[in-house]
This record gives structure tokens, sequence and C-alpha cells, in this order.
């Protein structure tokens, strides 16, 4: 699967507003989500698929996963998601 594949079949919504919301208002939150430290920035926060929250968290990418759903927090920003370091390595890591 291509990167553009992986990003059209399993990056679902962008989610910022939600997941800032949620955490806003109930900041124990943070404590949930997976692969996080302080020195994080979260950018933005994209619903993926299970499967797409395992290939992340598997390469050490911010992750919550609560109410059934599945988010990640995105600390790059401003370029095309297919673009991304992680999502060219799970592309890769895909192929074989």
């Amino acid at each position: 699967m291509t990167a553009q594949q992986i990003v059209d079949r399993e990056i679902l919504y962008e989610q910022s507003y939600v997941l800032n919301e949620l955490i806003r208002v109930n900041d124990s939150l943070w404590d949930k989500i997976e692969n996080s430290t302080e020195l994080d920035e979260v950018y933005e926060w994209w619903l993926v698929t299970p499967y797409m929250a395992e290939l992340l968290k598997e390469n050490g990418e911010v992750i919550f996963a609560d109410y059934d759903c599945y988010w990640w927090g995105r600390t790059t920003t401003g370029q095309a998601l297919y673009m991304d370091w992680v999502i060219q390595e799970i592309a890769r890591q895909t192929e074989r």
C-alpha cells in the first residue's frame, strides 16, 4: 500500500476541535494518551481506524483510545498527511 492509500483508507477525519474540547473539560484524559511525553506538542488530532492506531502506536506516535474511538495526535503540521515520516514508514512496513 502506498502512503496515499494508507491515508485514504485508515485516517478518517480531522477532529482537533473535538479532542481539544474533551481535554479542556477533563484534563485527566491526558493520563489515557499513549506514547505522549511532556515534550510532545500535538498540533492536530485525527480519527483513525483501530488498525492504523496500532501501527502508529508501534511507531511511537501519540494515540488516544476511548469512547470506542482511536485518535492520532499528530505532532507535525503544514504538509499533506501522506508526506509525514511516520506515514511513509508505515507504507514501507506494510509493503513487506
